[in-house]
């Protein structure tokens, strides 16, 4: 039996009040973000990030507030009762991860249980949690029939006609499944050394460099290295088989990586000079020491960091210290894809303008306004059940997903 708001003793009663509304202003958050999403007015390099620095949250509570926002609109029922102050964020968060046919038919244990709970209830009806989708089940039926047939695997790999590389490919189940376990292992180690936000792009790239990390012999490492032959006179880049590089690869490359001079004659090579970092290592310690990791406001990543030239290399950027700023991975694709903007002074504390894609600056955090008015809904918010359940005698369910 929850008590009602008149039942509650006085600290309770003002907790009660103080949640309803942190509640409707998680609520008015997630507004916010879709609204931001669909006019493309957030700046920064993501919805996520642009709420850290702008609300002051913590990366962790805006990847949430993120979450519900891309799935309010899957669930109409729910969201009327969190927009009027009676689930938290946290409780909402847990019930959006259950397909959108789950929508109405979760309310009224979300009203009484904890988030926990709600997970668990959510986990026992579907075998695990966060679905995050209206076609979980279904089933591909011309799939099934080439999986029956024993059809062979396969994999294609190569560039497109705007210069990006493509993979596609096909496998059994076995070696698909240790596929995925090798990519959640990857997003688990990126999760440890700081990325939040983390694609499957991101999970194979990692793959890929840990393997050619762990490549012994010198030989071997040298034929898994990928050539930039660069021309000095008009600056062009092509890869070993001649395709050319954009312009974007290639200053990447060059902001923090190696070069070794080949010299030639009549277009023929004659001699090949020495190995050299672009950024000495005694410079790039400089670095690291002074920016103590990436250098984007809200970015926390510290642990594997590139060097990147302010003003490219290949256009004539020193390589000193105030022209060399650290990113992360992530950020420093960004930049040389045109989603992030770098200028200034690397040396001095404020001397960086970062914007986003749209040109918008990046300030290092938000200045919240207090309301003028603190809504509070009726009744305040009313806490979840605390005792034990009997998982044996509760049951959550909602209607499967009509057949397409």
């Amino acid at each position: 039996m929850v008590a009602t708001f008149a039942e509650m003793s006085e600290s309770d009663a003002q907790v009660a009040e103080a949640a309803g509304a942190l509640n409707l202003a998680h609520a008015a958050l997630t507004r916010q973000v879709v609204e931001a999403v669909e006019r493309s007015s957030w700046s920064g390099t993501s919805p996520v990030q642009w709420l850290v620095y702008q609300a002051g949250l913590t990366r962790g509570r805006a990847e949430t507030i993120v979450a519900v926002a891309e799935r309010r609109h899957l669930f109409p029922s729910t969201m009327q009762l969190f927009d009027a102050g009676k689930l938290s964020l946290e409780q909402t968060a847990e019930i959006v991860k259950a397909p959108p046919s789950a929508d109405g038919h979760l309310d009224d244990w979300g009203l009484v249980a904890t988030p926990s709970r709600i997970r668990k209830s959510i986990k026992m009806r579907y075998g695990s949690g966060e679905t995050g989708s209206d076609e979980v089940g279904a089933v591909d039926e011309s799939g099934a029939k080439g999986a029956a047939a024993g059809a062979a695997d396969r994999l294609t790999v190569g560039v497109t006609d705007d210069q990006r590389w493509q993979i596609r490919g096909e496998f059994d189940l076995d070696t698909g499944l240790s596929i995925e376990a090798a990519l959640l292992n990857a997003r688990e180690e990126l999760w440890a050394r700081g990325q939040r936000e983390i694609s499957q792009a991101d999970c194979l790239r990692e793959v890929f460099e840990r393997y050619g990390d762990g490549i012994d012999s010198p030989l071997r490492r040298d034929r898994n290295k990928v050539w930039l032959h660069l021309d000095a006179a008009s600056g062009e880049a092509t890869e070993s088989t001649g395709i050319r590089m954009p312009d974007s690869v290639r200053d990447k490359v060059c902001c923090d990586g190696i070069i070794q001079p080949v010299w030639e004659r009549d277009g023929v090579p004659f001699n090949l000079g020495r190995s050299q970092h672009i950024v000495p290592q005694r410079t790039r310690r400089a670095v690291m020491r002074r920016d103590g990791g990436c250098r984007v406001p809200g970015c926390d990543h510290a642990r594997i960091i590139e060097i990147h030239h302010i003003i490219h290399w290949i256009d004539g950027g020193p390589t000193d210290t105030w022209n060399l700023v650290a990113l992360c991975p992530k950020h420093h694709r960004m930049h040389h894809q045109g989603r992030l903007g770098i200028t200034g002074n690397a040396d001095e504390p404020d001397g960086l303008v970062f914007t986003d894609e749209h040109g918008r600056r990046l300030e290092p955090c938000g200045v919240p306004r207090p309301p003028i008015r603190v809504e509070v809904p009726d009744g305040g918010y009313r806490p979840p059940l605390m005792g034990p359940v009997d998982w044996g005698w509760l049951v959550v369910s909602w209607p499967d997903p009509a057949p397409r």
